[in-house]
This record gives structure tokens, C-alpha cells and sequence, in this order.
């Protein structure tokens, strides 16, 4: 299916795991060795679901669901710790690349807008020789309330000057459609880097 007329907007903004970056496999090896670090079994399916939450806020959730967590900022240290011995391995979705890469050469805005940590996205991106390209980072330390609420990708579009209606946001997860529509901006869903379905504002 062909991907949305995306060339109107001013503004793109792509969430990075399961979005613009293959990365959600990587992110479930290292939650389940850390979860099982810690004597309990996950779902991976429970990841996939909760894409675009902070490491922070799936640990909470963990807890919350009467797992023994222990110290929440040695669990989140350990758990990225695990997905980074990986990050070289991650690829990028190529039809997503494309799209950005002709965004940028199209002279558009363009932001990364995830709930990953600062030093994952920037890390990804110059990999992929990319981090010299987008307009803007936004990441889990920069706001205080993650997906579904929009804060990221309200900020996205400040740092671009934009507004949210001149902005198009590519996402793959529930949440972070919901955090899209939440903020005003139009949505395109995307699965396994193809087009799932545009969600109007």
C-alpha cells in the first residue's frame, strides 16, 4: 500500500524504534535477560505493545504488577546497557529512510521524536550517517510525560517552529498514535516500515 501524501506537510516527525529503526527485536532480548536478572518472565509481546514508552515507565508498570524490580535506575542502566551491545546491529526501515532522506533534501523539517534515550538516538543516527541531518531530538530525559501524552511531539514541532497541524508524525505504536492525535497532528501508521493507516486530526 502506498504511503500518504507526505510531501504537504512542512514539518516530519518519526518516532525511532519500530518506526524509522528495526530495533524492537533488540529491545526485547535485553528486557527479557533483565527481567529474568530480576526471577520473572515477560510476554514479548507486552514491548511491542508499550513501544514508545520510557524504560522508566515499563518498569513501573513492572512493578506495579507486583514483580521485584529493585532499584529503578540501576534496572533502567541495566537494561539499556544490554540493548547497546547490539545497537550496531540495527537497521533502518528503507522505505522510512527514504521518505526522510527525501524530506531533507526536499528542504522539510525534520525531528526524531522517541521515547529511547538521548545518547541510543543520537548513537543510531550517526551510525547511519544521519544525526547531521534532522532538525531536531527529542528524547525520554527531555519530557516529563511520555507517550500517549504529545509532550514529545508537541516539542518536536517547537524546536522545528512549527505548528502542530503543518506536521505529519510517523509512528508504529498504539501510544504513540495517540500521543500524535493528542498533540494535533495528523498521523501515518507504519508496521514493519510499511503504511498502515493515516490518522486525520
Amino acid at each position: 500500500m502506498d504511503f500518504p501524501d507526505y510531501k504537504k506537510y512542512a514539518g516530519l516527525i518519526f518516532d525511532l524504534d519500530g518506526t524509522l529503526i528495526n530495533s524492537m527485536p533488540y529491545h526485547v532480548v535485553a528486557w527479557k535477560k533483565v527481567c529474568a536478572e530480576h526471577g520473572f518472565q515477560i510476554n514479548p509481546q507486552l514491548i511491542y505493545d508499550m513501544g514508545g514508552v520510557s524504560s522508566r515507565d515499563v518498569i513501573v508498570y513492572f512493578k506495579n504488577q507486583g514483580h521485584d524490580v529493585g532499584d529503578i535506575d540501576e534496572f533502567v542502566k541495566r537494561k539499556v546497557e544490554l540493548y547497546r551491545e547490539n545497537i550496531d546491529k540495527v537497521e533502518l526501515f528503507p522505505k522510512i529512510l527514504a521518505i526522510l532522506n527525501e524530506s531533507i533534501a526536499n528542504h522539510k523539517k525534520v525531528a526524531i521524536g522517541s521515547g529511547t534515550q538521548l545518547k541510543n538516538a543520537q548513537d543510531i543516527l550517526n551510525i547511519h550517517n544521519l544525526l547531521d541531518s534532522v532538525d531536531a531530538i527529542v528524547t525520554s530525559e527531555m519530557v516529563e510525560k511520555h507517550k500517549p501524552f504529545p509532550d514529545t511531539f508537541l516539542l518536536c514541532a517547537q524546536k522545528m517552529g512549527l505548528k502542530p497541524q503543518d506536521c505529519v508524525v510517523f509512528e508504529d505504536g498504539p501510544l504513540g498514535v495517540e500521543a500524535a492525535l493528542a498533540g494535533g497532528f495528523d498521523c501515518i501508521e507504519v508496521k514493519d516500515g510499511e503504511f498502515v493507516k493515516l490518522h486525520k486530526n
